[in-house]
């Protein structure tokens, strides 16, 4: 699997924790470790999470993914508007998966991410991927992470805000990134 592809399957991941709480089965499964384990702090500490969560009851996560949704569109850290989303999209031709969240809303940004990751063939698409991540994905993005590593309760949240906080600088230094 190339690094595009992992970094493709780690944002739908992301989107769909974001765009509704994860439902109780596939909690009761979730797998003993994340998609992705490297050496960083950031990954062991999101493990370290990610082990309690395991033991966690569901419906502490769930209330906590009530108190935390507002933070899931992006545009609650004012660093976007869902407007310039909207037309980046419309002029990129993308129709967002999930049509009853805002285009800013961190499931569809993280679907558009994975969309352009697939699509990352030659220069023209390397440079549209950095224009996003550059202009409207990475700082928001950087603050859900930090939002969540502060104010989630669950394990299972702060896991996640760990890992996306991972994520995120493992996708700035593969890329060479200046931001």
């Amino acid at each position: 699997m190339k690094v595009k592809d992992i970094y493709a399957m780690i944002a739908i991941i992301f989107a769909t924790n974001f765009k509704g709480a994860i439902e109780e089965d596939k909690f009761k499964k979730l797998a003993p470790a994340w998609v992705l384990k490297n050496e960083t702090d950031e990954n062991k500490k999101a493990h370290e999470f990610w082990q309690k969560a395991l033991k966690e009851d569901y419906s502490a996560v769930l209330k906590d993914f009530e108190e935390l949704k507002k933070a899931f569109e992006m545009d609650f850290f004012k660093l976007i508007s869902d407007m310039d989303v909207t037309l980046f999209f419309e002029k990129a031709r993308y129709q967002k998966p999930f049509k009853e969240l805002k285009a800013s809303h961190s499931a569809n940004m993280l679907a558009f991410l994975a969309a352009i990751f697939k699509s990352d063939t030659d220069e023209k698409t390397h440079n549209f991927l950095g224009l996003y991540l550059t202009n409207y994905f990475m700082e928001s993005f950087r603050g859900l992470a930090a939002y969540l590593k502060a104010n989630a309760k669950s394990d299972y949240y702060k896991a996640l805000g760990w890992f996306l906080d991972d994520y995120l600088q493992m996708i700035k230094t593969t890329l060479g990134l200046k931001i």
